[in-house]
């Protein structure tokens, strides 16, 4: 499938990205976002994810902006930044689109409020998850917009609802953002039905101005027999891209 060959290679490209950011700080010469964004471009492309290829590297205030693309070389990537790297692409015109977000901190240890602040984002990830999932199995309609809030809630009912800036989770198809029902009741109150076959991502996030975001996405199939995901196993600790020996 080529969705599924695109999400291999980009799980692979974004570990190896991080790393590569870490044997920098090491080595005491810091890459910067640009740099970082570049090369995961490259990588993906040598992997076979060679249509609409892109990546959003930041870190620190500017992982606090959802939209922010880093202009020319961007931020200096160095010790214990938060690190948010945001990266999808296609393997042909009519291949499915794949798309997610990995957080990291440069340290062997993440502060207490990134934490947090991650703890949080994945509890609103993995309650989207759990109530598709529940849904589906009891065969009740899914509205895009009941979706995004169950992750409200959560971040809201956390303290943090305010820093929670944008829908839940995009439409998925052969175009990155499809046509297909967004999880969302921020933007636009979207009221249509998950229907099997269609893509989405979900994907909420916290964004504290001036300080640091942090955002979990993944991709989701609502499929005939069951709500699908990917990756199989999304992302249940920030990496501490500090913590271990260079990588080899």
């Amino acid at each position: 499938m080529p969705a599924a060959i695109a999400d291999e290679a980009r799980q692979e490209a974004m570990s190896q990205s991080l790393g590569r950011a870490a044997d920098a700080v090491r080595a005491g010469s810091p890459t910067t976002e640009g740099a970082l964004s570049d090369w995961i471009r490259s990588a993906l492309k040598e992997r076979g994810v060679g249509v609409d290829v892109d990546t959003h590297v930041a870190v620190g205030a500017g992982a606090a902006d959802p939209h922010y693309a880093p202009a020319g070389a961007g931020q200096t990537i160095g010790e214990g930044d938060v690190l948010l790297v945001d990266l999808w692409g296609r393997t042909s015109e009519r291949g499915v689109a794949a798309d997610q977000t990995w957080m990291g901190v440069l340290a062997a240890e993440a502060p207490p409020r990134v934490a947090e602040v991650w703890d949080v984002v994945r509890s609103a990830r993995d309650a989207v998850v759990g109530w598709l999932r529940d849904h589906h199995e009891a065969g009740h309609p899914v509205r895009g917009h009941e979706a995004d809030d169950v992750a409200r809630d959560v971040i809201r009912t956390a303290g943090y609802g305010e820093f929670f800036v944008h829908r839940t989770g995009h439409s998925i198809d052969t175009r990155l953002h499809g046509s297909g029902p967004n999880l969302d009741n921020l933007e636009t109150r979207d009221d249509r039905v998950l229907l099997p076959g269609v893509g989405f991502s979900i994907e909420p996030g916290i964004y504290l101005p001036g300080e640091f975001g942090v955002r979990s996405e993944i991709n989701a199939w609502w499929g005939p027999d069951g709500l699908q995901v990917t990756p199989a196993e999304p992302q249940e600790r920030l990496l501490l891209l500090l913590d271990g020996p260079p990588t080899p």
